[in-house]
């Protein structure tokens, strides 16, 4: 796993407690859990909001375009059949409302599949809007969330300092929040590091 990916999850990964599993948030959506949804919203937005503002639409219209697709989503929750596919599922629909939009203003004729949507999307002017190193870059950092909350509390706490944070700890700091030697943290963070890329790997 490249460093600077983890780099890049900064401020989006808390080392306190486990984050719930998209299967957990969207079982949890279906009990009318409203923190669950949220917390959903959240994980995904940034994600969703990428797709039509690298196609070249506003920000308004991305905004509008992620409130659509979590209605589509609320509308049809419960006849998602496989939730830890949710991820796919979300960008799918944001390619197809975005597209919608791009095809409006540009008068484009409605493609007859999937694959032909992409094709289209790809030769818009726009400067690969979609299939792009940022969105893929985006899809890695969610996976590597996730792939953090499954470590131990230590190693959570050790990426999460010397990575995760705008300014990375010092492995004097890191060593006082772990409880051990300083020496150690060096041999400590290469051992989570490759426990985390296990688990990516899975």
């Amino acid at each position: 796993m490249s460093e600077s990916v983890a780099k890049k999850a900064a401020g989006e990964f808390s080392a306190s407690g486990l984050a719930k599993t998209d299967v957990d948030l969207i079982a949890a959506c279906r009990r009318g859990d409203e923190s669950a949804w949220n917390e959903l919203v959240e994980r995904y937005q940034r994600l969703i909001i990428t797709i039509p503002r690298r196609a070249g639409l506003s920000e308004e219209q991305a905004a509008d375009i992620l409130q659509e697709v979590f209605l589509t989503l609320f509308e049809k929750l419960d006849e998602i059949e496989q939730p830890d596919k949710i991820r796919s599922w979300l960008v799918t629909t944001a390619k197809f409302k975005t597209w919608g939009a791009v095809r409006g203003e540009k008068n484009l004729y409605a493609p007859a599949s999937d694959e032909e949507m992409e094709a289209e999307m790809a030769n818009l002017p726009d400067a690969a809007p979609l299939a792009d190193a940022h969105l893929i870059e985006l899809e890695q950092q969610h996976l590597i969330r996730t792939a953090l909350n499954e470590l131990e509390e230590r190693c959570r706490t050790i990426l999460s300092m010397i990575y995760l944070q705008d300014a990375a700890a010092s492995y004097a700091e890191v060593a006082r929040a772990t409880g051990v030697g300083e020496t150690s943290i060096s041999p400590l963070r290469a051992r989570c590091l490759k426990k985390l890329a296990n688990i990516l790997q899975k």
